[in-house]
């Protein structure tokens, strides 16, 4: 009928114009686009790999150029859909026949597949009016099946092979305009639903078999081509917890999950998940001390269940290059492939895949650990910070940091480890007591991470005999959510913060960490170039001993004996005859905090309170500006804060603020 034939055309139009769309939508290179146009009109790209199974129709004039897996597909142009070439002209400007969805499958290398339809009776209907829409896997598919799977269907009969062919079938017309996540498509085989997803990496599956060519049509339907022989005994209906229960490959699983209570979500949930299952063989691979210890620890056992369950359906051809997924928590898991395999975390994964009702179950043999489950030690060796573990291991430390805890440790980078003086770092590494004192140093007890730091903090580090002064600081915007806060530990910046293991916190640091016992007045004491401002603050802190709190870390901005000569008789007269005057001088090169140069960014200007003004400083060529005046010397770690040596006198009638 005439209305038939024109809903017909609309839909095939929409397709196209779909397509197209799909199509132009990468940033397509003026190279690509040149030779394209060259092959003529009607003329698609097919992206493949020889030697594997990627093989993609893209039914695209355009396609730019990608590395599948580390492999520069090969791109080849054959006709886009419904076109053929025809001699003596370029491109494809052939117009194909409409044929019943049974040929069309014939005439796009299916043809094993519709031998079993006719065998099993199912074609005399398939060329009926329909329309049907055909998932046929390829003639390739039925070489690479296991021979009892092939058995099975060429000695079946027609109640043999009728429920696996149905669940080939779809009533109606089904063109991947329609595809979608998770887009469940009844089939004729009663109560069993095929699971189509489309992935960002232009892939698109069915039961996460690979659509290798889509949308062929036909006069009384549409064919696509898949790379897998759907069966419905691998699709059980059956939630995800069933599945996991059941199958005895998973016991440690199991009762991991139960014990969280992960288990009665995996059993409601009616969004589709994808569980990442390790074996009991994987799970003894852990050591079985690090195990128990997961096991009894509430939250490292809830990362680790949850960094086995993807929120969504991952298929296995989806995956064409590095992906970082995020999984049921937190966490964010890394899938990469080359030529042999997809992998996980590094460990290749097989296509062990059950699909239920809810999701899909692929087996691992690696558990997926990820860092709350670790241990400190584990952590430093996953980091590669291999100077500092060491030393752990020649204090005789590492057993306290496997097993014991919890701890923060503030550990030096190798770039810092190595940076230490060459003398020092061969001491730290032929006296166990030194590098035993250099480790303890370095940790504290507790979980410390950076929301819970406070600016001038003082906690006491595991040698307990000195404190370890945390500093905050404001950097400058470096991305699109605003000012951050940039922590340090004596002064040292941490360069990577808060990763997080079962038995405490690791925050790497730029800098190597020593115990100061100088005192900055001890320190003034020492050098005979700071006699006048020396005296004048012993002076100060005698008469107003009230002044200066002794017991919160500070930064001493010290003038030089010759700063104060230039400041001119009279007011070097004037700061020894007046205390109230010499009080406010001292008091003005005086901060109550902790700053380290690394905490004044270029280009950006600080006002700090002193205890008598706000002075304004700023870093230029490494050195601070503070006021008028430019250090000298910068961060000069001293029992009781941080020194640094400037070349003028902040006066008191500057900025005044009293």
């Amino acid at each position: 009928p005439r209305d038939e034939t024109v809903s017909m055309l609309v839909t095939l139009a929409l397709t196209l114009l779909l397509a197209l769309a799909a199509c132009v939508a990468a940033d397509i290179p003026w190279w690509n686009i040149r030779l394209a146009q060259e092959q003529g009109p009607n003329v698609c790209v097919v992206e493949e790999i020889p030697g594997t199974k990627h093989q993609v129709w893209t039914e695209c004039k355009y396609w730019n150029s990608r590395e599948v897996c580390s492999i520069k597909p090969l791109l080849r142009f054959e006709c886009c859909e419904g076109f053929q070439r025809m001699p003596g002209t370029r491109g494809c400007t052939g117009v194909k026949p409409l044929l019943n969805v049974l040929e069309t499958a014939r005439s796009l290398g299916a043809g094993i597949f519709v031998k079993y339809l006719e065998k099993s009776g199912l074609a005399q209907e398939l060329k009926s009016e329909g329309p049907f829409t055909l998932f046929v896997p390829s003639d390739d598919v039925f070489k690479d099946l296991p021979r009892e799977h092939r058995s099975r269907l060429d000695g079946g009969d027609a109640n043999t092979l009728q429920p696996v062919l149905k669940y080939h079938i779809a009533d109606g017309r089904l063109t991947s305009s329609q595809f979608r996540a998770d887009l469940l498509v009844p089939t004729q085989y009663s109560g069993h639903n095929l699971r189509i997803n489309k992935y960002s990496s232009r892939i698109e599956t069915v039961n996460c078999a690979l659509l290798h060519r889509k949308d062929q049509e036909a006069n009384n339907g549409v064919v696509h081509v898949i790379g897998g022989l759907l069966d419905p005994s691998f699709t059980i209906q059956k939630d995800l917890a069933e599945l996991i229960v059941q199958d005895g490959r998973f016991q440690q699983l199991s009762q991991a999950l139960d014990k969280n209570g992960l288990m009665v979500k995996l059993r409601t949930t009616e969004e589709p998940l994808t569980i990442l299952a390790p074996s009991d063989d994987a799970f003894t691979k852990l050591r079985p001390s690090r195990l128990s210890r997961i096991l009894n620890d509430k939250q490292a056992l809830k990362e680790l269940l949850e960094n086995h369950v993807l929120p969504h359906m991952m298929c296995i051809p989806a995956i064409i290059g590095e992906h970082r997924v995020k999984s049921y928590g937190a966490n964010r898991v890394t899938f990469d492939c080359d030529r042999k395999s997809v992998k996980i975390e590094n460990n290749r994964i097989n296509a062990d895949l059950t699909l239920g009702s809810n999701g899909a179950i692929y087996l691992i043999n690696d558990v997926l650990v990820p860092d709350r489950a670790k241990s400190l030690i584990q952590l430093l060796e996953e980091e590669k910070m291999s100077s500092f573990l060491q030393l752990i291991q020649y204090g005789e430390l590492e057993e306290a940091f496997e097993n014991f805890g919890d701890y923060t440790v503030f550990v030096p980078s190798e770039a810092a480890m190595f940076s230490l003086p060459t003398d020092v770092l061969r001491s730290l590494r032929s006296s166990r007591e030194k590098a035993r004192k250099f480790v303890l140093f370095h940790a504290t007890s507790g979980r410390l991470k950076t929301d819970k730091m406070n600016n001038n903090q003082v906690i006491m580090s595991l040698n307990e005999q000195n404190p370890l002064r945390i500093q905050l600081y404001r950097a400058g915007v470096t991305t699109n959510v605003g000012p951050r806060i940039v922590a340090a530990v004596e002064g040292a910046t941490l360069h990577r913060a808060d990763l997080e293991g079962i038995n405490g916190v690791i925050h790497i640091i730029n800098k190597a960490l020593f115990p100061v016992n100088t005192t900055a007045g001890e320190l003034l004491q020492h050098n005979g170039t700071y006699k006048f401002f020396l005296n004048a603050m012993e002076k100060v802190t005698f008469e107003y001993p009230q002044l200066i709190d002794s017991k919160r870390p500070k930064t001493f901005f010290i003038p030089t004996d010759e700063a104060f000569k230039r400041v001119g008789e009279a007011q070097r007269q004037r700061m020894l005859s007046d205390s109230t005057y010499m009080a406010k001088t001292v008091r003005n090169h005086i901060c109550d905090t902790m700053m380290i140069t690394e905490s004044v960014q270029p280009d950006l200007q600080y006002e700090v309170p002193s205890y008598l003004n706000s002075l304004t400083i700023l870093q230029e060529d490494g050195n601070l500006k503070v006021n008028d005046a430019t250090s000298v010397e910068n961060d000069i770690l001293t029992s009781n804060g941080i020194v640094h040596i400037i070349d003028k006198v902040l006066l008191p009638d500057q900025n005044m603020n009293v």
